[in-house]
C-alpha cells in the first residue's frame, strides 16, 4: 500500500527468528505530508505502523495483520525532511502461526516509535 510510494527499504542484517534490521528511505515529498501537517510535516503514526507491517509481510512473503498490540509508544516526532533515512529493528518469534513482534523505528540519535504485538497471516 505505501511501499515504493511513501518509502523504500532494504534489509541490513538479521535472520528469522532473531532480530531483523532494515534501512528505510522515506519520500519526504509524498503528498501525505501536505495534510500532516502543511508547513511542518511529520510522519503519521498510522503510516509507521503500516510500514512495519508491510516490511515484515514483504520480507517473509506472507500477508500479515496485527491481531493485538500490547504496547505502542510514539516517542519523538519523525520529521521526514530531517530524517529521510531511518532504521527498523524487528525482533520476531513465530509460534503456533502467531508472529510475536517487538519493533522500533529510529534514526541516528532518536527513537521515533516502539511497538510490541502479535500478528497472523491473512487467509
Amino acid at each position: 500500500m505505501l511501499l515504493n510510494k511513501l518509502y523504500t527499504y532494504e534489509q541490513v542484517e538479521g535472520e528469522v527468528p532473531s532480530t531483523l534490521k532494515f534501512k528505510v528511505s522515506i519520500n519526504a515529498g509524498h503528498e501525505i505530508f501536505e495534510g500532516h501537517f502543511l508547513g511542518n510535516p511529520i510522519t503519521p503514526g498510522v503510516c509507521q505502523i503500516e510500514m512495519l507491517k508491510e516490511i515484515l509481510s514483504d520480507h517473509l512473503a506472507v500477508n500479515l495483520f496485527f491481531n493485538s498490540i500490547s504496547d505502542m509508544k510514539f516517542i519523538s516526532m519523525w520529521v521526514p525532511k530531517e530524517s529521510e533515512l531511518v532504521f527498523i529493528d524487528i525482533a520476531l518469534k513465530i509460534t503456533d502461526d502467531v508472529y510475536k513482534i517487538n519493533a522500533k523505528i529510529y534514526g541516528e540519535s532518536t527513537v521515533y516509535f516502539k511497538l510490541k504485538g502479535s500478528a497472523n497471516v491473512c487467509e
